[in-house]
């Protein structure tokens, strides 16, 4: 019989299996970039927001010492990196890419700075010499990614930090969840659900309902939160194949337009 850690280590490798390759999907849109040998209106700020929004929860990942954190979303960091530049490279708009990755950059630094002087300076008030030494030592040891740290060796500082690079990256997630529903309205209306991408929607809900779990296991809100609601979305988009049965009356222009707008990194704007 399986027990709580064993439970708990086949939880992780199967999020972060599963999260990879609901990762790996751009590699479709991009792959059409290649094949066309240009972006028509696509935009490249799913994939800028997809780097921002893992770049987060990296930092996230290595405040908490969480090496499967940490992994996942270097990973996910790698390849939105990819994607970015594969966009970069078949876009007329290059100046417009420049700017939306060095503001993502520009927040990234900013959080990290921001957080790391925050704490320093909290620090140093509470803190006498010796103390402040002997906790930079600790603190080191809890932000490298190596295990999931003890949550008593990390300080009432640290915490703050916690608290505020884990509100933006649930806000990151929950954009992320919330966008496919862009797609709904056109759903409603015609009444077929054709658009809509049953396998990645069950990818989705498989990878929520994993991270929610892990969240739990851990008591971390802002694991919990963002997957919980995930979930819930999910749900009822799958709902609505139950409500609108798939039907292939609809012009078979509107279906591939419809159909590019369903991947995780949907149009958000023109680019």
């Amino acid at each position: 019989m399986m027990n709580g850690y064993d439970f708990e280590y086949a939880l992780r490798v199967s999020a972060s299996a599963c999260t990879c390759i609901q990762f790996l999907s751009g590699f479709l849109i991009c792959a059409n970039f290649m094949k066309k040998g240009k972006v028509l209106n696509e935009s490249v700020v799913p994939f800028v927001t997809g780097f921002l929004s893992c770049s987060l929860w990296l930092y996230y990942g290595m405040i908490l010492a969480n090496s499967t954190l940490v992994s996942v979303n270097a990973f996910g960091c790698l390849l939105f990196a990819i994607y970015t530049w594969i966009y970069y490279r078949y876009t007329s708009k290059k100046k417009r890419v420049i700017h939306y990755v060095v503001s993502a950059i520009a927040v990234i630094a900013w959080i990290v700075y921001f957080t790391y002087t925050n704490v320093n300076r909290k620090q140093s008030k509470t803190l006498s010499p010796a103390e402040l030494h002997l906790h930079e030592t600790v603190e080191v040891a809890a932000v490298t990614p190596l295990d999931i740290a003890d949550t008593s060796i990390i300080s009432s500082t640290t915490n703050d930090a916690i608290d505020r690079v884990g509100l933006l990256c649930s806000l990151t997630t929950m954009l992320f969840f919330a966008a496919p529903f862009s797609n709904l309205i056109n759903v409603v209306r015609t009444k077929n659900t054709e658009s809509m991408p049953l396998p990645l929607i069950v990818m989705t809900l498989l990878v929520s309902a994993q991270w929610l779990v892990y969240g739990r296991m851990l008591r971390d809100k802002f694991i919990m939160y963002p997957n919980a609601i995930g979930c819930m979305l999910s749900v009822i988009q799958l709902t609505l194949f139950v409500i609108y049965p798939r039907r292939s009356a609809i012009p078979l222009t509107t279906e591939l337009h419809n159909h590019h707008h369903s991947y995780p990194y949907i149009k958000l704007m023109d680019a």
